[in-house]
């Protein structure tokens, strides 16, 4: 059983601090002194301002377009006619929506989001302190404290040396975890907390985000904070497992992962480790099966990738993503930040957290290669 590394506190001190210097820069304005220029650019007071591909669909959204109208609307016009539109969407709406507070990298200067409620946004100091009196409360310690200037977004990963648990009692008698918490916050969602653990046969994070355990805060006001404190304390009292977490590990173990989950976790770690993805989630393998059945499955649609079932399964995909985002930084010569790592053990945990593509499927009696002979088709025999 492996060791979890933990960040000593002069490094958790070091991380403080740039979680300060990355607190998003916001600004509540008029919503008529703001014009699209087109879906990059805006205009505020004469200046020109870059904005994100998230900033503009929050925009859309502000002003009452749905996504999947947007989406629609973002391939028939060109950019002119776009930004047209929006704005006079935009303004039709200043009398019910008078002000908006823009939000702003504090790393790149461009407009990242848009916000109806300044109250909404929480800053990186009252995330800290809060985080702080968690971890001494609960006797946690920090295993990872990503930063994300870009969003203005920290995600940090605790856990608890003592609250260890196993799955014995299915059969998993090998699976060992110690349980913990991922803290998160961010100018479009505010604080989320999510559980979090650790698998300790080789210390693989994983932040299932899903789970019913998870809880948002987008303000700090007395309300707010009673049920939040209210929600940990039920949390402490389940020692931070997450509700049935080995039912769903089970499940995850016997449940092959379809093509298009394969592909999922295989884009998440690719950008990390390149060529070398496959050695941990075998796509290319996959693919070779198929192609040598006669199929490609480049041609798939979405939804035959999430029929097509590969040789590995959920819980192989799951932790060959993980242990990516927990042994790349310090044992493979990588260059991945913590930023990545803990979203990567995020992104782990929403493909766990879901319902799995094939987790319906019922074995049939009959074979898989059988056709559909006419003369067996009661039915369709009938005249």
């Amino acid at each position: 059983m492996s060791i979890i590394t933990t960040l000593s506190a002069t490094e958790v001190d070091n991380r403080k601090a740039m979680t300060r210097n990355s607190q998003s820069i916001r600004k509540t304005v008029a919503v008529r002194d703001i014009n699209l220029v087109d879906d990059t650019t805006i205009e505020f007071q004469g200046k020109r301002l870059e904005i994100t591909r998230d900033a503009f669909k929050s925009l859309m959204k502000l002003i009452g377009m749905s996504a999947t109208f947007a989406k629609k609307f973002e391939t028939l016009f060109n950019a002119e006619t776009k930004a047209k539109f929006v704005n006079q969407m935009k303004n039709a709406m200043a009398a019910q929506l008078n002000e908006v507070t823009i939000i702003l990298s504090p790393a790149t200067k461009k407009v990242v989001g848009f916000s109806k409620n300044a109250t909404d946004l929480i800053s990186h100091e009252r995330f800290i302190n809060l985080a702080d009196q968690i971890i001494d409360q609960h006797g946690f310690e920090v295993t990872n404290w990503g930063i994300n200037g870009d969003k203005g977004e920290v995600i940090v990963n605790v856990m608890n040396p003592k609250a260890q648990f196993d799955l014995a009692g299915l059969g998993l008698s090998d699976e060992v975890f110690t349980a913990g918490l991922t803290l998160k916050n961010s100018p479009f969602g505010g604080i989320q907390v999510m559980p979090y653990v650790n698998r300790m046969w080789c210390t693989n994070g994983l932040t299932t985000g899903l789970a019913n355990e998870t809880y948002s805060l987008a303000n700090l006001n007395p309300e707010s904070m009673e049920n939040f404190h209210q929600h940990m304390s039920q949390l402490r009292k389940n020692g931070f497992v997450p509700t049935d977490f080995a039912n769903t590990v089970k499940l995850a173990t016997q449940t092959p992962a379809s093509l298009w989950e394969m592909e999922r976790g295989y884009s998440s770690i690719k950008g990390m480790v390149g060529a070398q993805a496959d050695s941990w989630i075998p796509l290319n393998d996959n693919y070779s099966a198929y192609t040598k059945a006669g199929m490609n499955p480049q041609d798939f649609t979405s939804a035959q990738k999430k029929n097509a079932r590969t040789d590995q399964s959920i819980w192989s995909l799951v932790n060959g993503m993980t242990h990516v985002a927990t042994h790349a930084p310090e044992q493979l010569a990588f260059n991945m930040t913590d930023k990545e790592s803990t979203q990567l053990m995020v992104q782990a945990g929403n493909i766990f957290g879901k319902e799995f593509d094939l987790g319906n499927t019922i074995r049939s009696p009959f074979a898989t290669d059988a056709h559909l002979e006419a003369s067996a088709q009661v039915g369709a025999l009938l005249n």
